[in-house]
């Protein structure tokens, strides 16, 4: 271990684990579970000091880039506590780091951004600036957060995204998404900089690597429409004739299908016969539908570049086993989807370019199931006990409800209303109803869940399918605001943006209950995805890999958004009868705590805040 303390005062098992962790790494990979509140993050860094010392790199990543900024922060504490001279840097896109891309409009994606990039660079006022600018200064602060990075540049007038390029030779600890560490397209400009070979990756918040459709892709029969007026404004007589012809089998072929409804299809339908050569005619079509938007000062998008790009993808993955071509009826609207499952095969892969890599989350068990379906082989399991007890948490299993079938009946409905307004009688402090999907929350809201909260005197706030990061970010911040008076209600699917990866620290969420087990629908993606599974691993592991540890873990995560530290306290219920029979595979204090009850009895559960006061 490092010659250096520990930055703060270790709770129990910190000093340890750090020490495992270290010691792992030097013969292969680590997967570490440990539960909110153990301080995975600054235990992990400081399990890395010693091969930081010694000139190795750490890449962390994390799911989306809103998370980079975590680890930089963790690790400005260390240079302050420690006298560490490390530098670290939060990496961002394009998308959140070009200022010329503000002049085209809010809300541009990666390949927007990346073609006014490319158009721009040579006579771009930020990018020719760059040359001209001291880093040193900017250098010295140690710990970059992408907002330093950003303010600094913009104040200076120089492009703070190739500014950060600059940045990354200089850098000891790199946080940022996990494009940048999965996808060979954008994996190449961070390897420039950091070699992966000389690297220790650390993969934050590992759960997610199953379900990340490495090779996917999204059309809907709105794309094929504007490609279609798109192709006719540029007079392309070829692409028009594609986009026309894959128009009519959408409609003729898949427009029976009913809401919700899905079933494969063949990518080669969507092609005319002997017209192969017309989706390079549609790529070429394409390209000039953005140039011609760019000319106009407008955003560079076509949906007739992306349909071709969607097609020739589509045609070069027929045949690979793990990949699904799916249409599925959502909003009204017919998709069709390229649907990669080969987490293992392709990720494989990707640990090997590393010296060592770190996977760590508070939801891997069973922690031989989570290596294998993401392709880690040689590694050290490190499993770490919960601290939370009966002074933390009550745990209630209620018997008499489910959501088991493929509809949620009105009477099953209003049974689970009334759970839910007698325990908000009972908590009286901010509470969130996380649901086993979008499906039972409409539900649940038919059935009249939030007319009876706001007559106990709550707020509802309830996430969207639609929602925008900026209507999910003012939503979040409004839940929290109510958490002084108690009286905010979240209602949220289980897997979504507010039941994993948001905190709600102290009050902010003190009782948590689940509506249902969050299974997927038996539709035909998750037929496939079992399928494929059971190809792989056997008939029973197959499903167990596929349908049943994914849902166990999105229920695990959506409870442990109460618990973030060992001071926190909460009331946790898990409103379906099936966890009886999941129990063993629920954290180690949900197992040891639970006790069974009938809905009827939820407006008199265990308060522990009222018992148990735990100093802070």
């Amino acid at each position: 271990m490092p010659r250096y303390r520990f930055p703060y005062k270790p709770r129990p098992r910190q000093l340890e684990v750090a020490e495992e962790v270290a010691k792992a790494l030097r013969s292969g990979s680590v997967i570490l579970e440990a539960p909110t509140g153990f301080g995975k993050t600054p235990v992990v860094l400081y399990a890395l000091l010693p091969y930081l010392e010694g000139g190795a790199k750490v890449i962390w990543a994390v799911r989306t880039g809103s998370e980079t900024d975590r680890p930089i922060e963790e690790l400005a504490v260390f240079r302050r506590e420690l006298g560490l001279r490390l530098v670290g840097l939060s990496f961002r896109g394009k998308r959140d780091m070009c200022l010329l891309a503000r002049g085209f409009g809010g809300d541009l994606d990666y390949s927007e951004v990346s073609y006014i990039c490319s158009r721009e660079r040579g006579r771009c006022r930020y990018y020719r600036r760059l040359g001209e600018v001291d880093a040193r200064p900017l250098l010295s602060r140690g710990a970059l957060t992408y907002s330093e990075v950003y303010r600094w540049a913009s104040e200076r007038g120089v492009c703070p995204y190739f500014l950060q390029r600059r940045l990354l030779a200089h850098a000891d600890v790199v946080a940022l998404s996990y494009n940048y560490v999965v996808s060979d397209e954008l994996s190449w400009s961070i390897r420039q900089a950091v070699p992966f070979g000389d690297s220790i990756l650390v993969v934050d918040e590992a759960h997610n690597l199953q379900n990340l459709n490495l090779g996917g892709d999204t059309i809907t029969e709105g794309t094929l429409q504007r490609a279609l007026e798109e192709a006719a404004e540029v007079g392309s007589r070829g692409a028009e004739e594609l986009v026309r012809h894959a128009a009519d089998y959408v409609r003729d072929r898949l427009g029976g299908l009913g809401e919700e409804e899905s079933e494969v299809f063949d990518p080669r339908e969507l092609v005319p016969e002997g017209g192969e050569g017309l989706v390079e005619e549609a790529e070429r079509a394409g390209e000039a539908v953005r140039e011609l938007r760019y000319r106009q000062g407008k955003r560079p998008r076509s949906s007739l570049h992306h349909f071709a790009a969607f097609l020739r993808s589509a045609l070069g993955l027929i045949g690979v086993r793990g990949v699904a071509f799916v249409a599925e009826r959502v909003g009204g609207r017919v998709s069709l989807s390229i649907w990669d499952m080969r987490s293992a095969e392709v990720l494989r892969g990707v640990w090997r370019r590393f010296r060592g890599v770190v996977f760590m989350s508070g939801t891997l068990s069973p922690i031989e199931a989570f290596a294998e379906t993401v392709g880690v082989e040689r590694y050290r399991a490190i499993s770490v006990p919960s601290p939370y007890d009966e002074a933390n948490a009550s745990v209630y299993l209620v018997t008499d409800l489910t959501t088991r079938g493929e509809e949620l009946g009105r009477e099953m409905a209003e049974r689970y209303v009334e759970a839910v307004a007698r325990l908000l009688s009972r908590v009286r402090g901010n509470t969130a109803v996380f649901t086993a999907s979008y499906r039972v929350q409409r539900g649940l809201v038919e059935a009249g869940l939030l007319k009876r909260a706001e007559e106990l005197g709550y707020e509802p706030v309830v996430e969207r399918q639609d929602m925008s990061g900026t209507e999910a970010a003012e939503a979040l911040r409004r839940f929290k605001e109510l958490a002084g008076e108690g009286r905010g209600l979240l209602v949220a699917p289980m897997g979504g943006r507010f039941a994993e990866g948001a905190d709600y620290p102290g009050r902010e969420l003190v009782c948590v209950f689940l509506a249902g087990v969050p299974f997927e629908r038996p539709t035909t993606k998750t037929r496939l995805y079992v399928e494929y599974y059971q190809s792989l691993y056997g008939e029973e592991r197959g499903r167990l890999y596929a349908y049943v540890y994914p849902a166990i873990r999105r229920a695990a995560q959506a409870l442990g958004r109460a618990l973030r530290s060992p001071r926190d306290q909460a009331v946790l219920v898990l409103g379906d009868y099936r966890y009886r029979g999941y129990l063993a595979l629920m954290p180690d204090y949900v197992r040891e705590l639970a006790r069974e009850v009938g809905h009827g009895e939820l407006d008199r559960v265990r308060l522990p805040w009222l018992e148990v006061r735990i100093p802070g």
